[in-house]
């Protein structure tokens, strides 16, 4: 005789019976707060940490002191002044003023007062010896002494006008290479001041970036707490799925196998299937 070569089992899974009323509490719960939209709950609490008072006071001293010396005030005011004189302070403009007019100026004997005394007394000294030579010699007065005093003091002032005047193209030569060297300077004074004129804005540009990354944290803060309150609807959901699916482990499944082909299998077969079903019928824990 011939039958279905199938065979189906059913197995039923439950919970132990003292933990179902938790397990449907705990499920109603978490649907009742699913509901609710308080399942999960987006975390709007500030966590900026906010400046110390020790923070905020060095951070006014470096504003006091970036704006005491920025914008023609203070130490951005004389740099400024540097830089409109060529490079150089008042003091350092007197001292070139004085170079320029030695690199520069012609030759005059009689611009040096101190030189002109020395000179004179130089001059009176010839003078007196060639007196005291002719008055020795008897001829003092005479024309011979005249010309012999003349000649001694032309002579001393001769010499001393030549030394002064190589003495003069000496210190010519060394005030040009001074200017020269001062023109060299000037132009890396102008740079150092303007860049002190820059670095007098450092307190201000500290300030601004310790403000800038105050409110860069805080933006980032209440940019987390909107996406928290955006992401809530989806988080319960997953939430919830999370839930239910610890109790996946419980409940019925259906399984089918292949069965025997021969005549007296199928009949055991329909047996074990009798047997199964009178006792799923006999009831569940």
């Amino acid at each position: 005789m011939g039958g279905s070569n199938k065979q189906t089992s059913t197995t039923t899974n439950e919970p132990y019976s003292a933990a179902k009323p938790l397990l449907n509490q705990g499920m109603g719960d978490a649907l009742n707060l699913y509901k609710q939209g308080n399942l999960v709950k987006p975390n709007t609490m500030n966590t900026v940490v906010p400046y110390a008072q020790q923070t905020t006071q060095a951070m006014g001293g470096l504003q006091s002191l970036g704006q005491a010396n920025t914008g023609g005030q203070g130490l951005s005011g004389q740099l400024q002044g540097i830089i409109d004189s060529g490079g150089y302070n008042d003091n350092q403009m007197t001292a070139l003023g004085g170079i320029k007019d030695a690199a520069t100026g012609a030759f005059d004997i009689n611009s040096n007062p101190a030189y002109g005394q020395v000179r004179q007394r130089a001059m009176d000294a010839a003078s007196n010896a060639a007196a005291l030579n002719a008055s020795g010699a008897g001829r003092y007065g005479s024309g011979t002494h005249t010309n012999a005093a003349a000649t001694a003091v032309g002579n001393v002032a001769a010499d001393m006008d030549l030394g002064e005047y190589r003495n003069w193209q000496g210190r010519k030569d060394a005030a040009n290479t001074q200017l020269f060297n001062a023109g060299q300077q000037g132009q890396s004074n102008m740079g150092n001041a303007y860049q002190g004129m820059q670095d007098a804005y450092n307190p201000l540009l500290q300030v601004g970036s310790m403000n800038e990354d105050l409110m860069g944290r805080a933006l980032n803060d209440q940019l987390r707490i909107a996406q928290e309150r955006q992401n809530a609807p989806l988080a319960n959901i997953q939430a919830l799925q999370g839930i239910a699916s610890g109790a996946g482990n419980l409940g019925s499944s259906t399984a089918t196998a292949q069965g025997p082909s021969n005549t007296l299998s199928n009949i055991a077969g329909a047996g074990l299937g009798g047997a199964s079903l009178l006792s799923g019928g006999g009831g569940k824990l």
